[in-house]
C-alpha cells in the first residue's frame, strides 16, 4: 500500500510538468505555416499524451482563421502575435469550446494590437508567463492535498480493492475541481457578453425598429 502511495506521488511529480513556451523562445521574424506547426510541435512536445498526437496542424491554423480567433496571414506569413494567440487557443480548446475561445481573444486585438503595434501583446505574454511560474507551485500543493484526501476516504478497504478507490476517489476529486473551474470561465464570459449585450441591443433594435407611418406613406403617394 505504502509503494502504491509513492508510485503515485512519483507519477504526479512526472506528469505535472510546467511546458510553456517561453517568451524569449518566440521567434520574432514572420514564419510560414509549415514553420509554425513545426515551431509548436517542438515546443510542446512534453505536452502530447501519445507520440502521435500533433499539437497544431494546417487544419487546424486554418480554422481558427475561418472561426475568427486568429487573424489571416500576411502574404502567407504568421507573425509573434499570431504565436501568442495559438499557444492561447492550445490551452483553452482543453476547457473551452472554441466559441467562447472567440470571445475571449477577441477583445485581445481589438484593444492591444491597433495600427500594427501590438507590443502590448509580448507584454501580456511575459506577463501571465511569469505568473503561471508563480502560480504552479500552488497548483501542485493543491493536487497533493485532493491526493491526500483522496487516501483517507476508504481506509476500511484493502489490497488492490483499496488502491483502485483511492486512485477512482482521486481522479473525481480532481475532476470536480475541474469542472467547478470551467464553469466559473464559462461564467466570466457570459458576463462579457451580458455587459455588451445593452449596445448591442440597441443596435439590433434599430434594424428591426418598424418604419414610420409617414414615411409609408410618402412612398405609397410618391408610387
Amino acid at each position: 500500500m505504502e509503494n502504491h502511495k509513492n508510485r503515485i506521488k512519483e507519477l504526479i511529480k512526472e506528469w505535472i510538468r510546467l511546458d510553456y513556451i517561453k517568451p524569449e523562445d518566440v521567434p520574432s521574424i514572420e514564419l510560414y505555416m509549415d514553420q509554425i506547426t513545426t515551431f509548436m510541435d517542438k515546443q510542446l512536445a512534453n505536452t502530447k499524451r501519445f507520440d502521435s498526437d500533433k499539437t497544431l496542424t494546417k487544419t487546424m491554423i486554418n480554422n481558427y482563421t475561418k472561426n475568427d480567433l486568429l487573424p489571416p496571414p500576411v502574404k502567407k506569413k504568421y507573425s509573434k502575435e499570431h504565436i501568442f494567440l495559438l499557444i492561447y487557443i492550445y490551452y483553452f480548446k482543453n476547457s473551452l469550446s472554441i466559441n467562447d475561445i472567440q470571445k475571449i481573444l477577441a477583445p485581445m486585438l481589438e484593444k492591444f494590437c491597433q495600427e500594427g503595434d501590438c507590443s502590448d501583446m509580448d507584454k501580456i505574454y511575459s506577463t501571465i508567463f511569469e505568473a503561471e511560474h508563480t502560480h504552479f507551485k500552488n497548483i501542485l500543493e493543491n493536487i497533493d492535498a485532493t491526493h491526500n484526501l483522496s487516501k483517507s476516504l476508504f481506509k476500511d478497504y484493502t489490497g488492490s480493492d483499496r488502491e483502485y478507490l483511492d486512485t477512482f476517489a482521486f481522479m473525481a476529486l480532481l475532476s470536480y475541481d475541474i469542472y467547478l473551474k470551467k464553469k466559473l470561465m464559462e461564467k466570466l464570459i457570459d458576463s462579457w457578453a451580458e455587459n455588451d449585450s445593452p449596445e448591442e441591443s440597441k443596435k439590433e433594435a434599430k434594424k428591426k425598429e418598424p418604419k414610420k407611418e409617414g414615411s409609408s406613406k410618402k412612398k405609397e403617394e410618391n408610387s
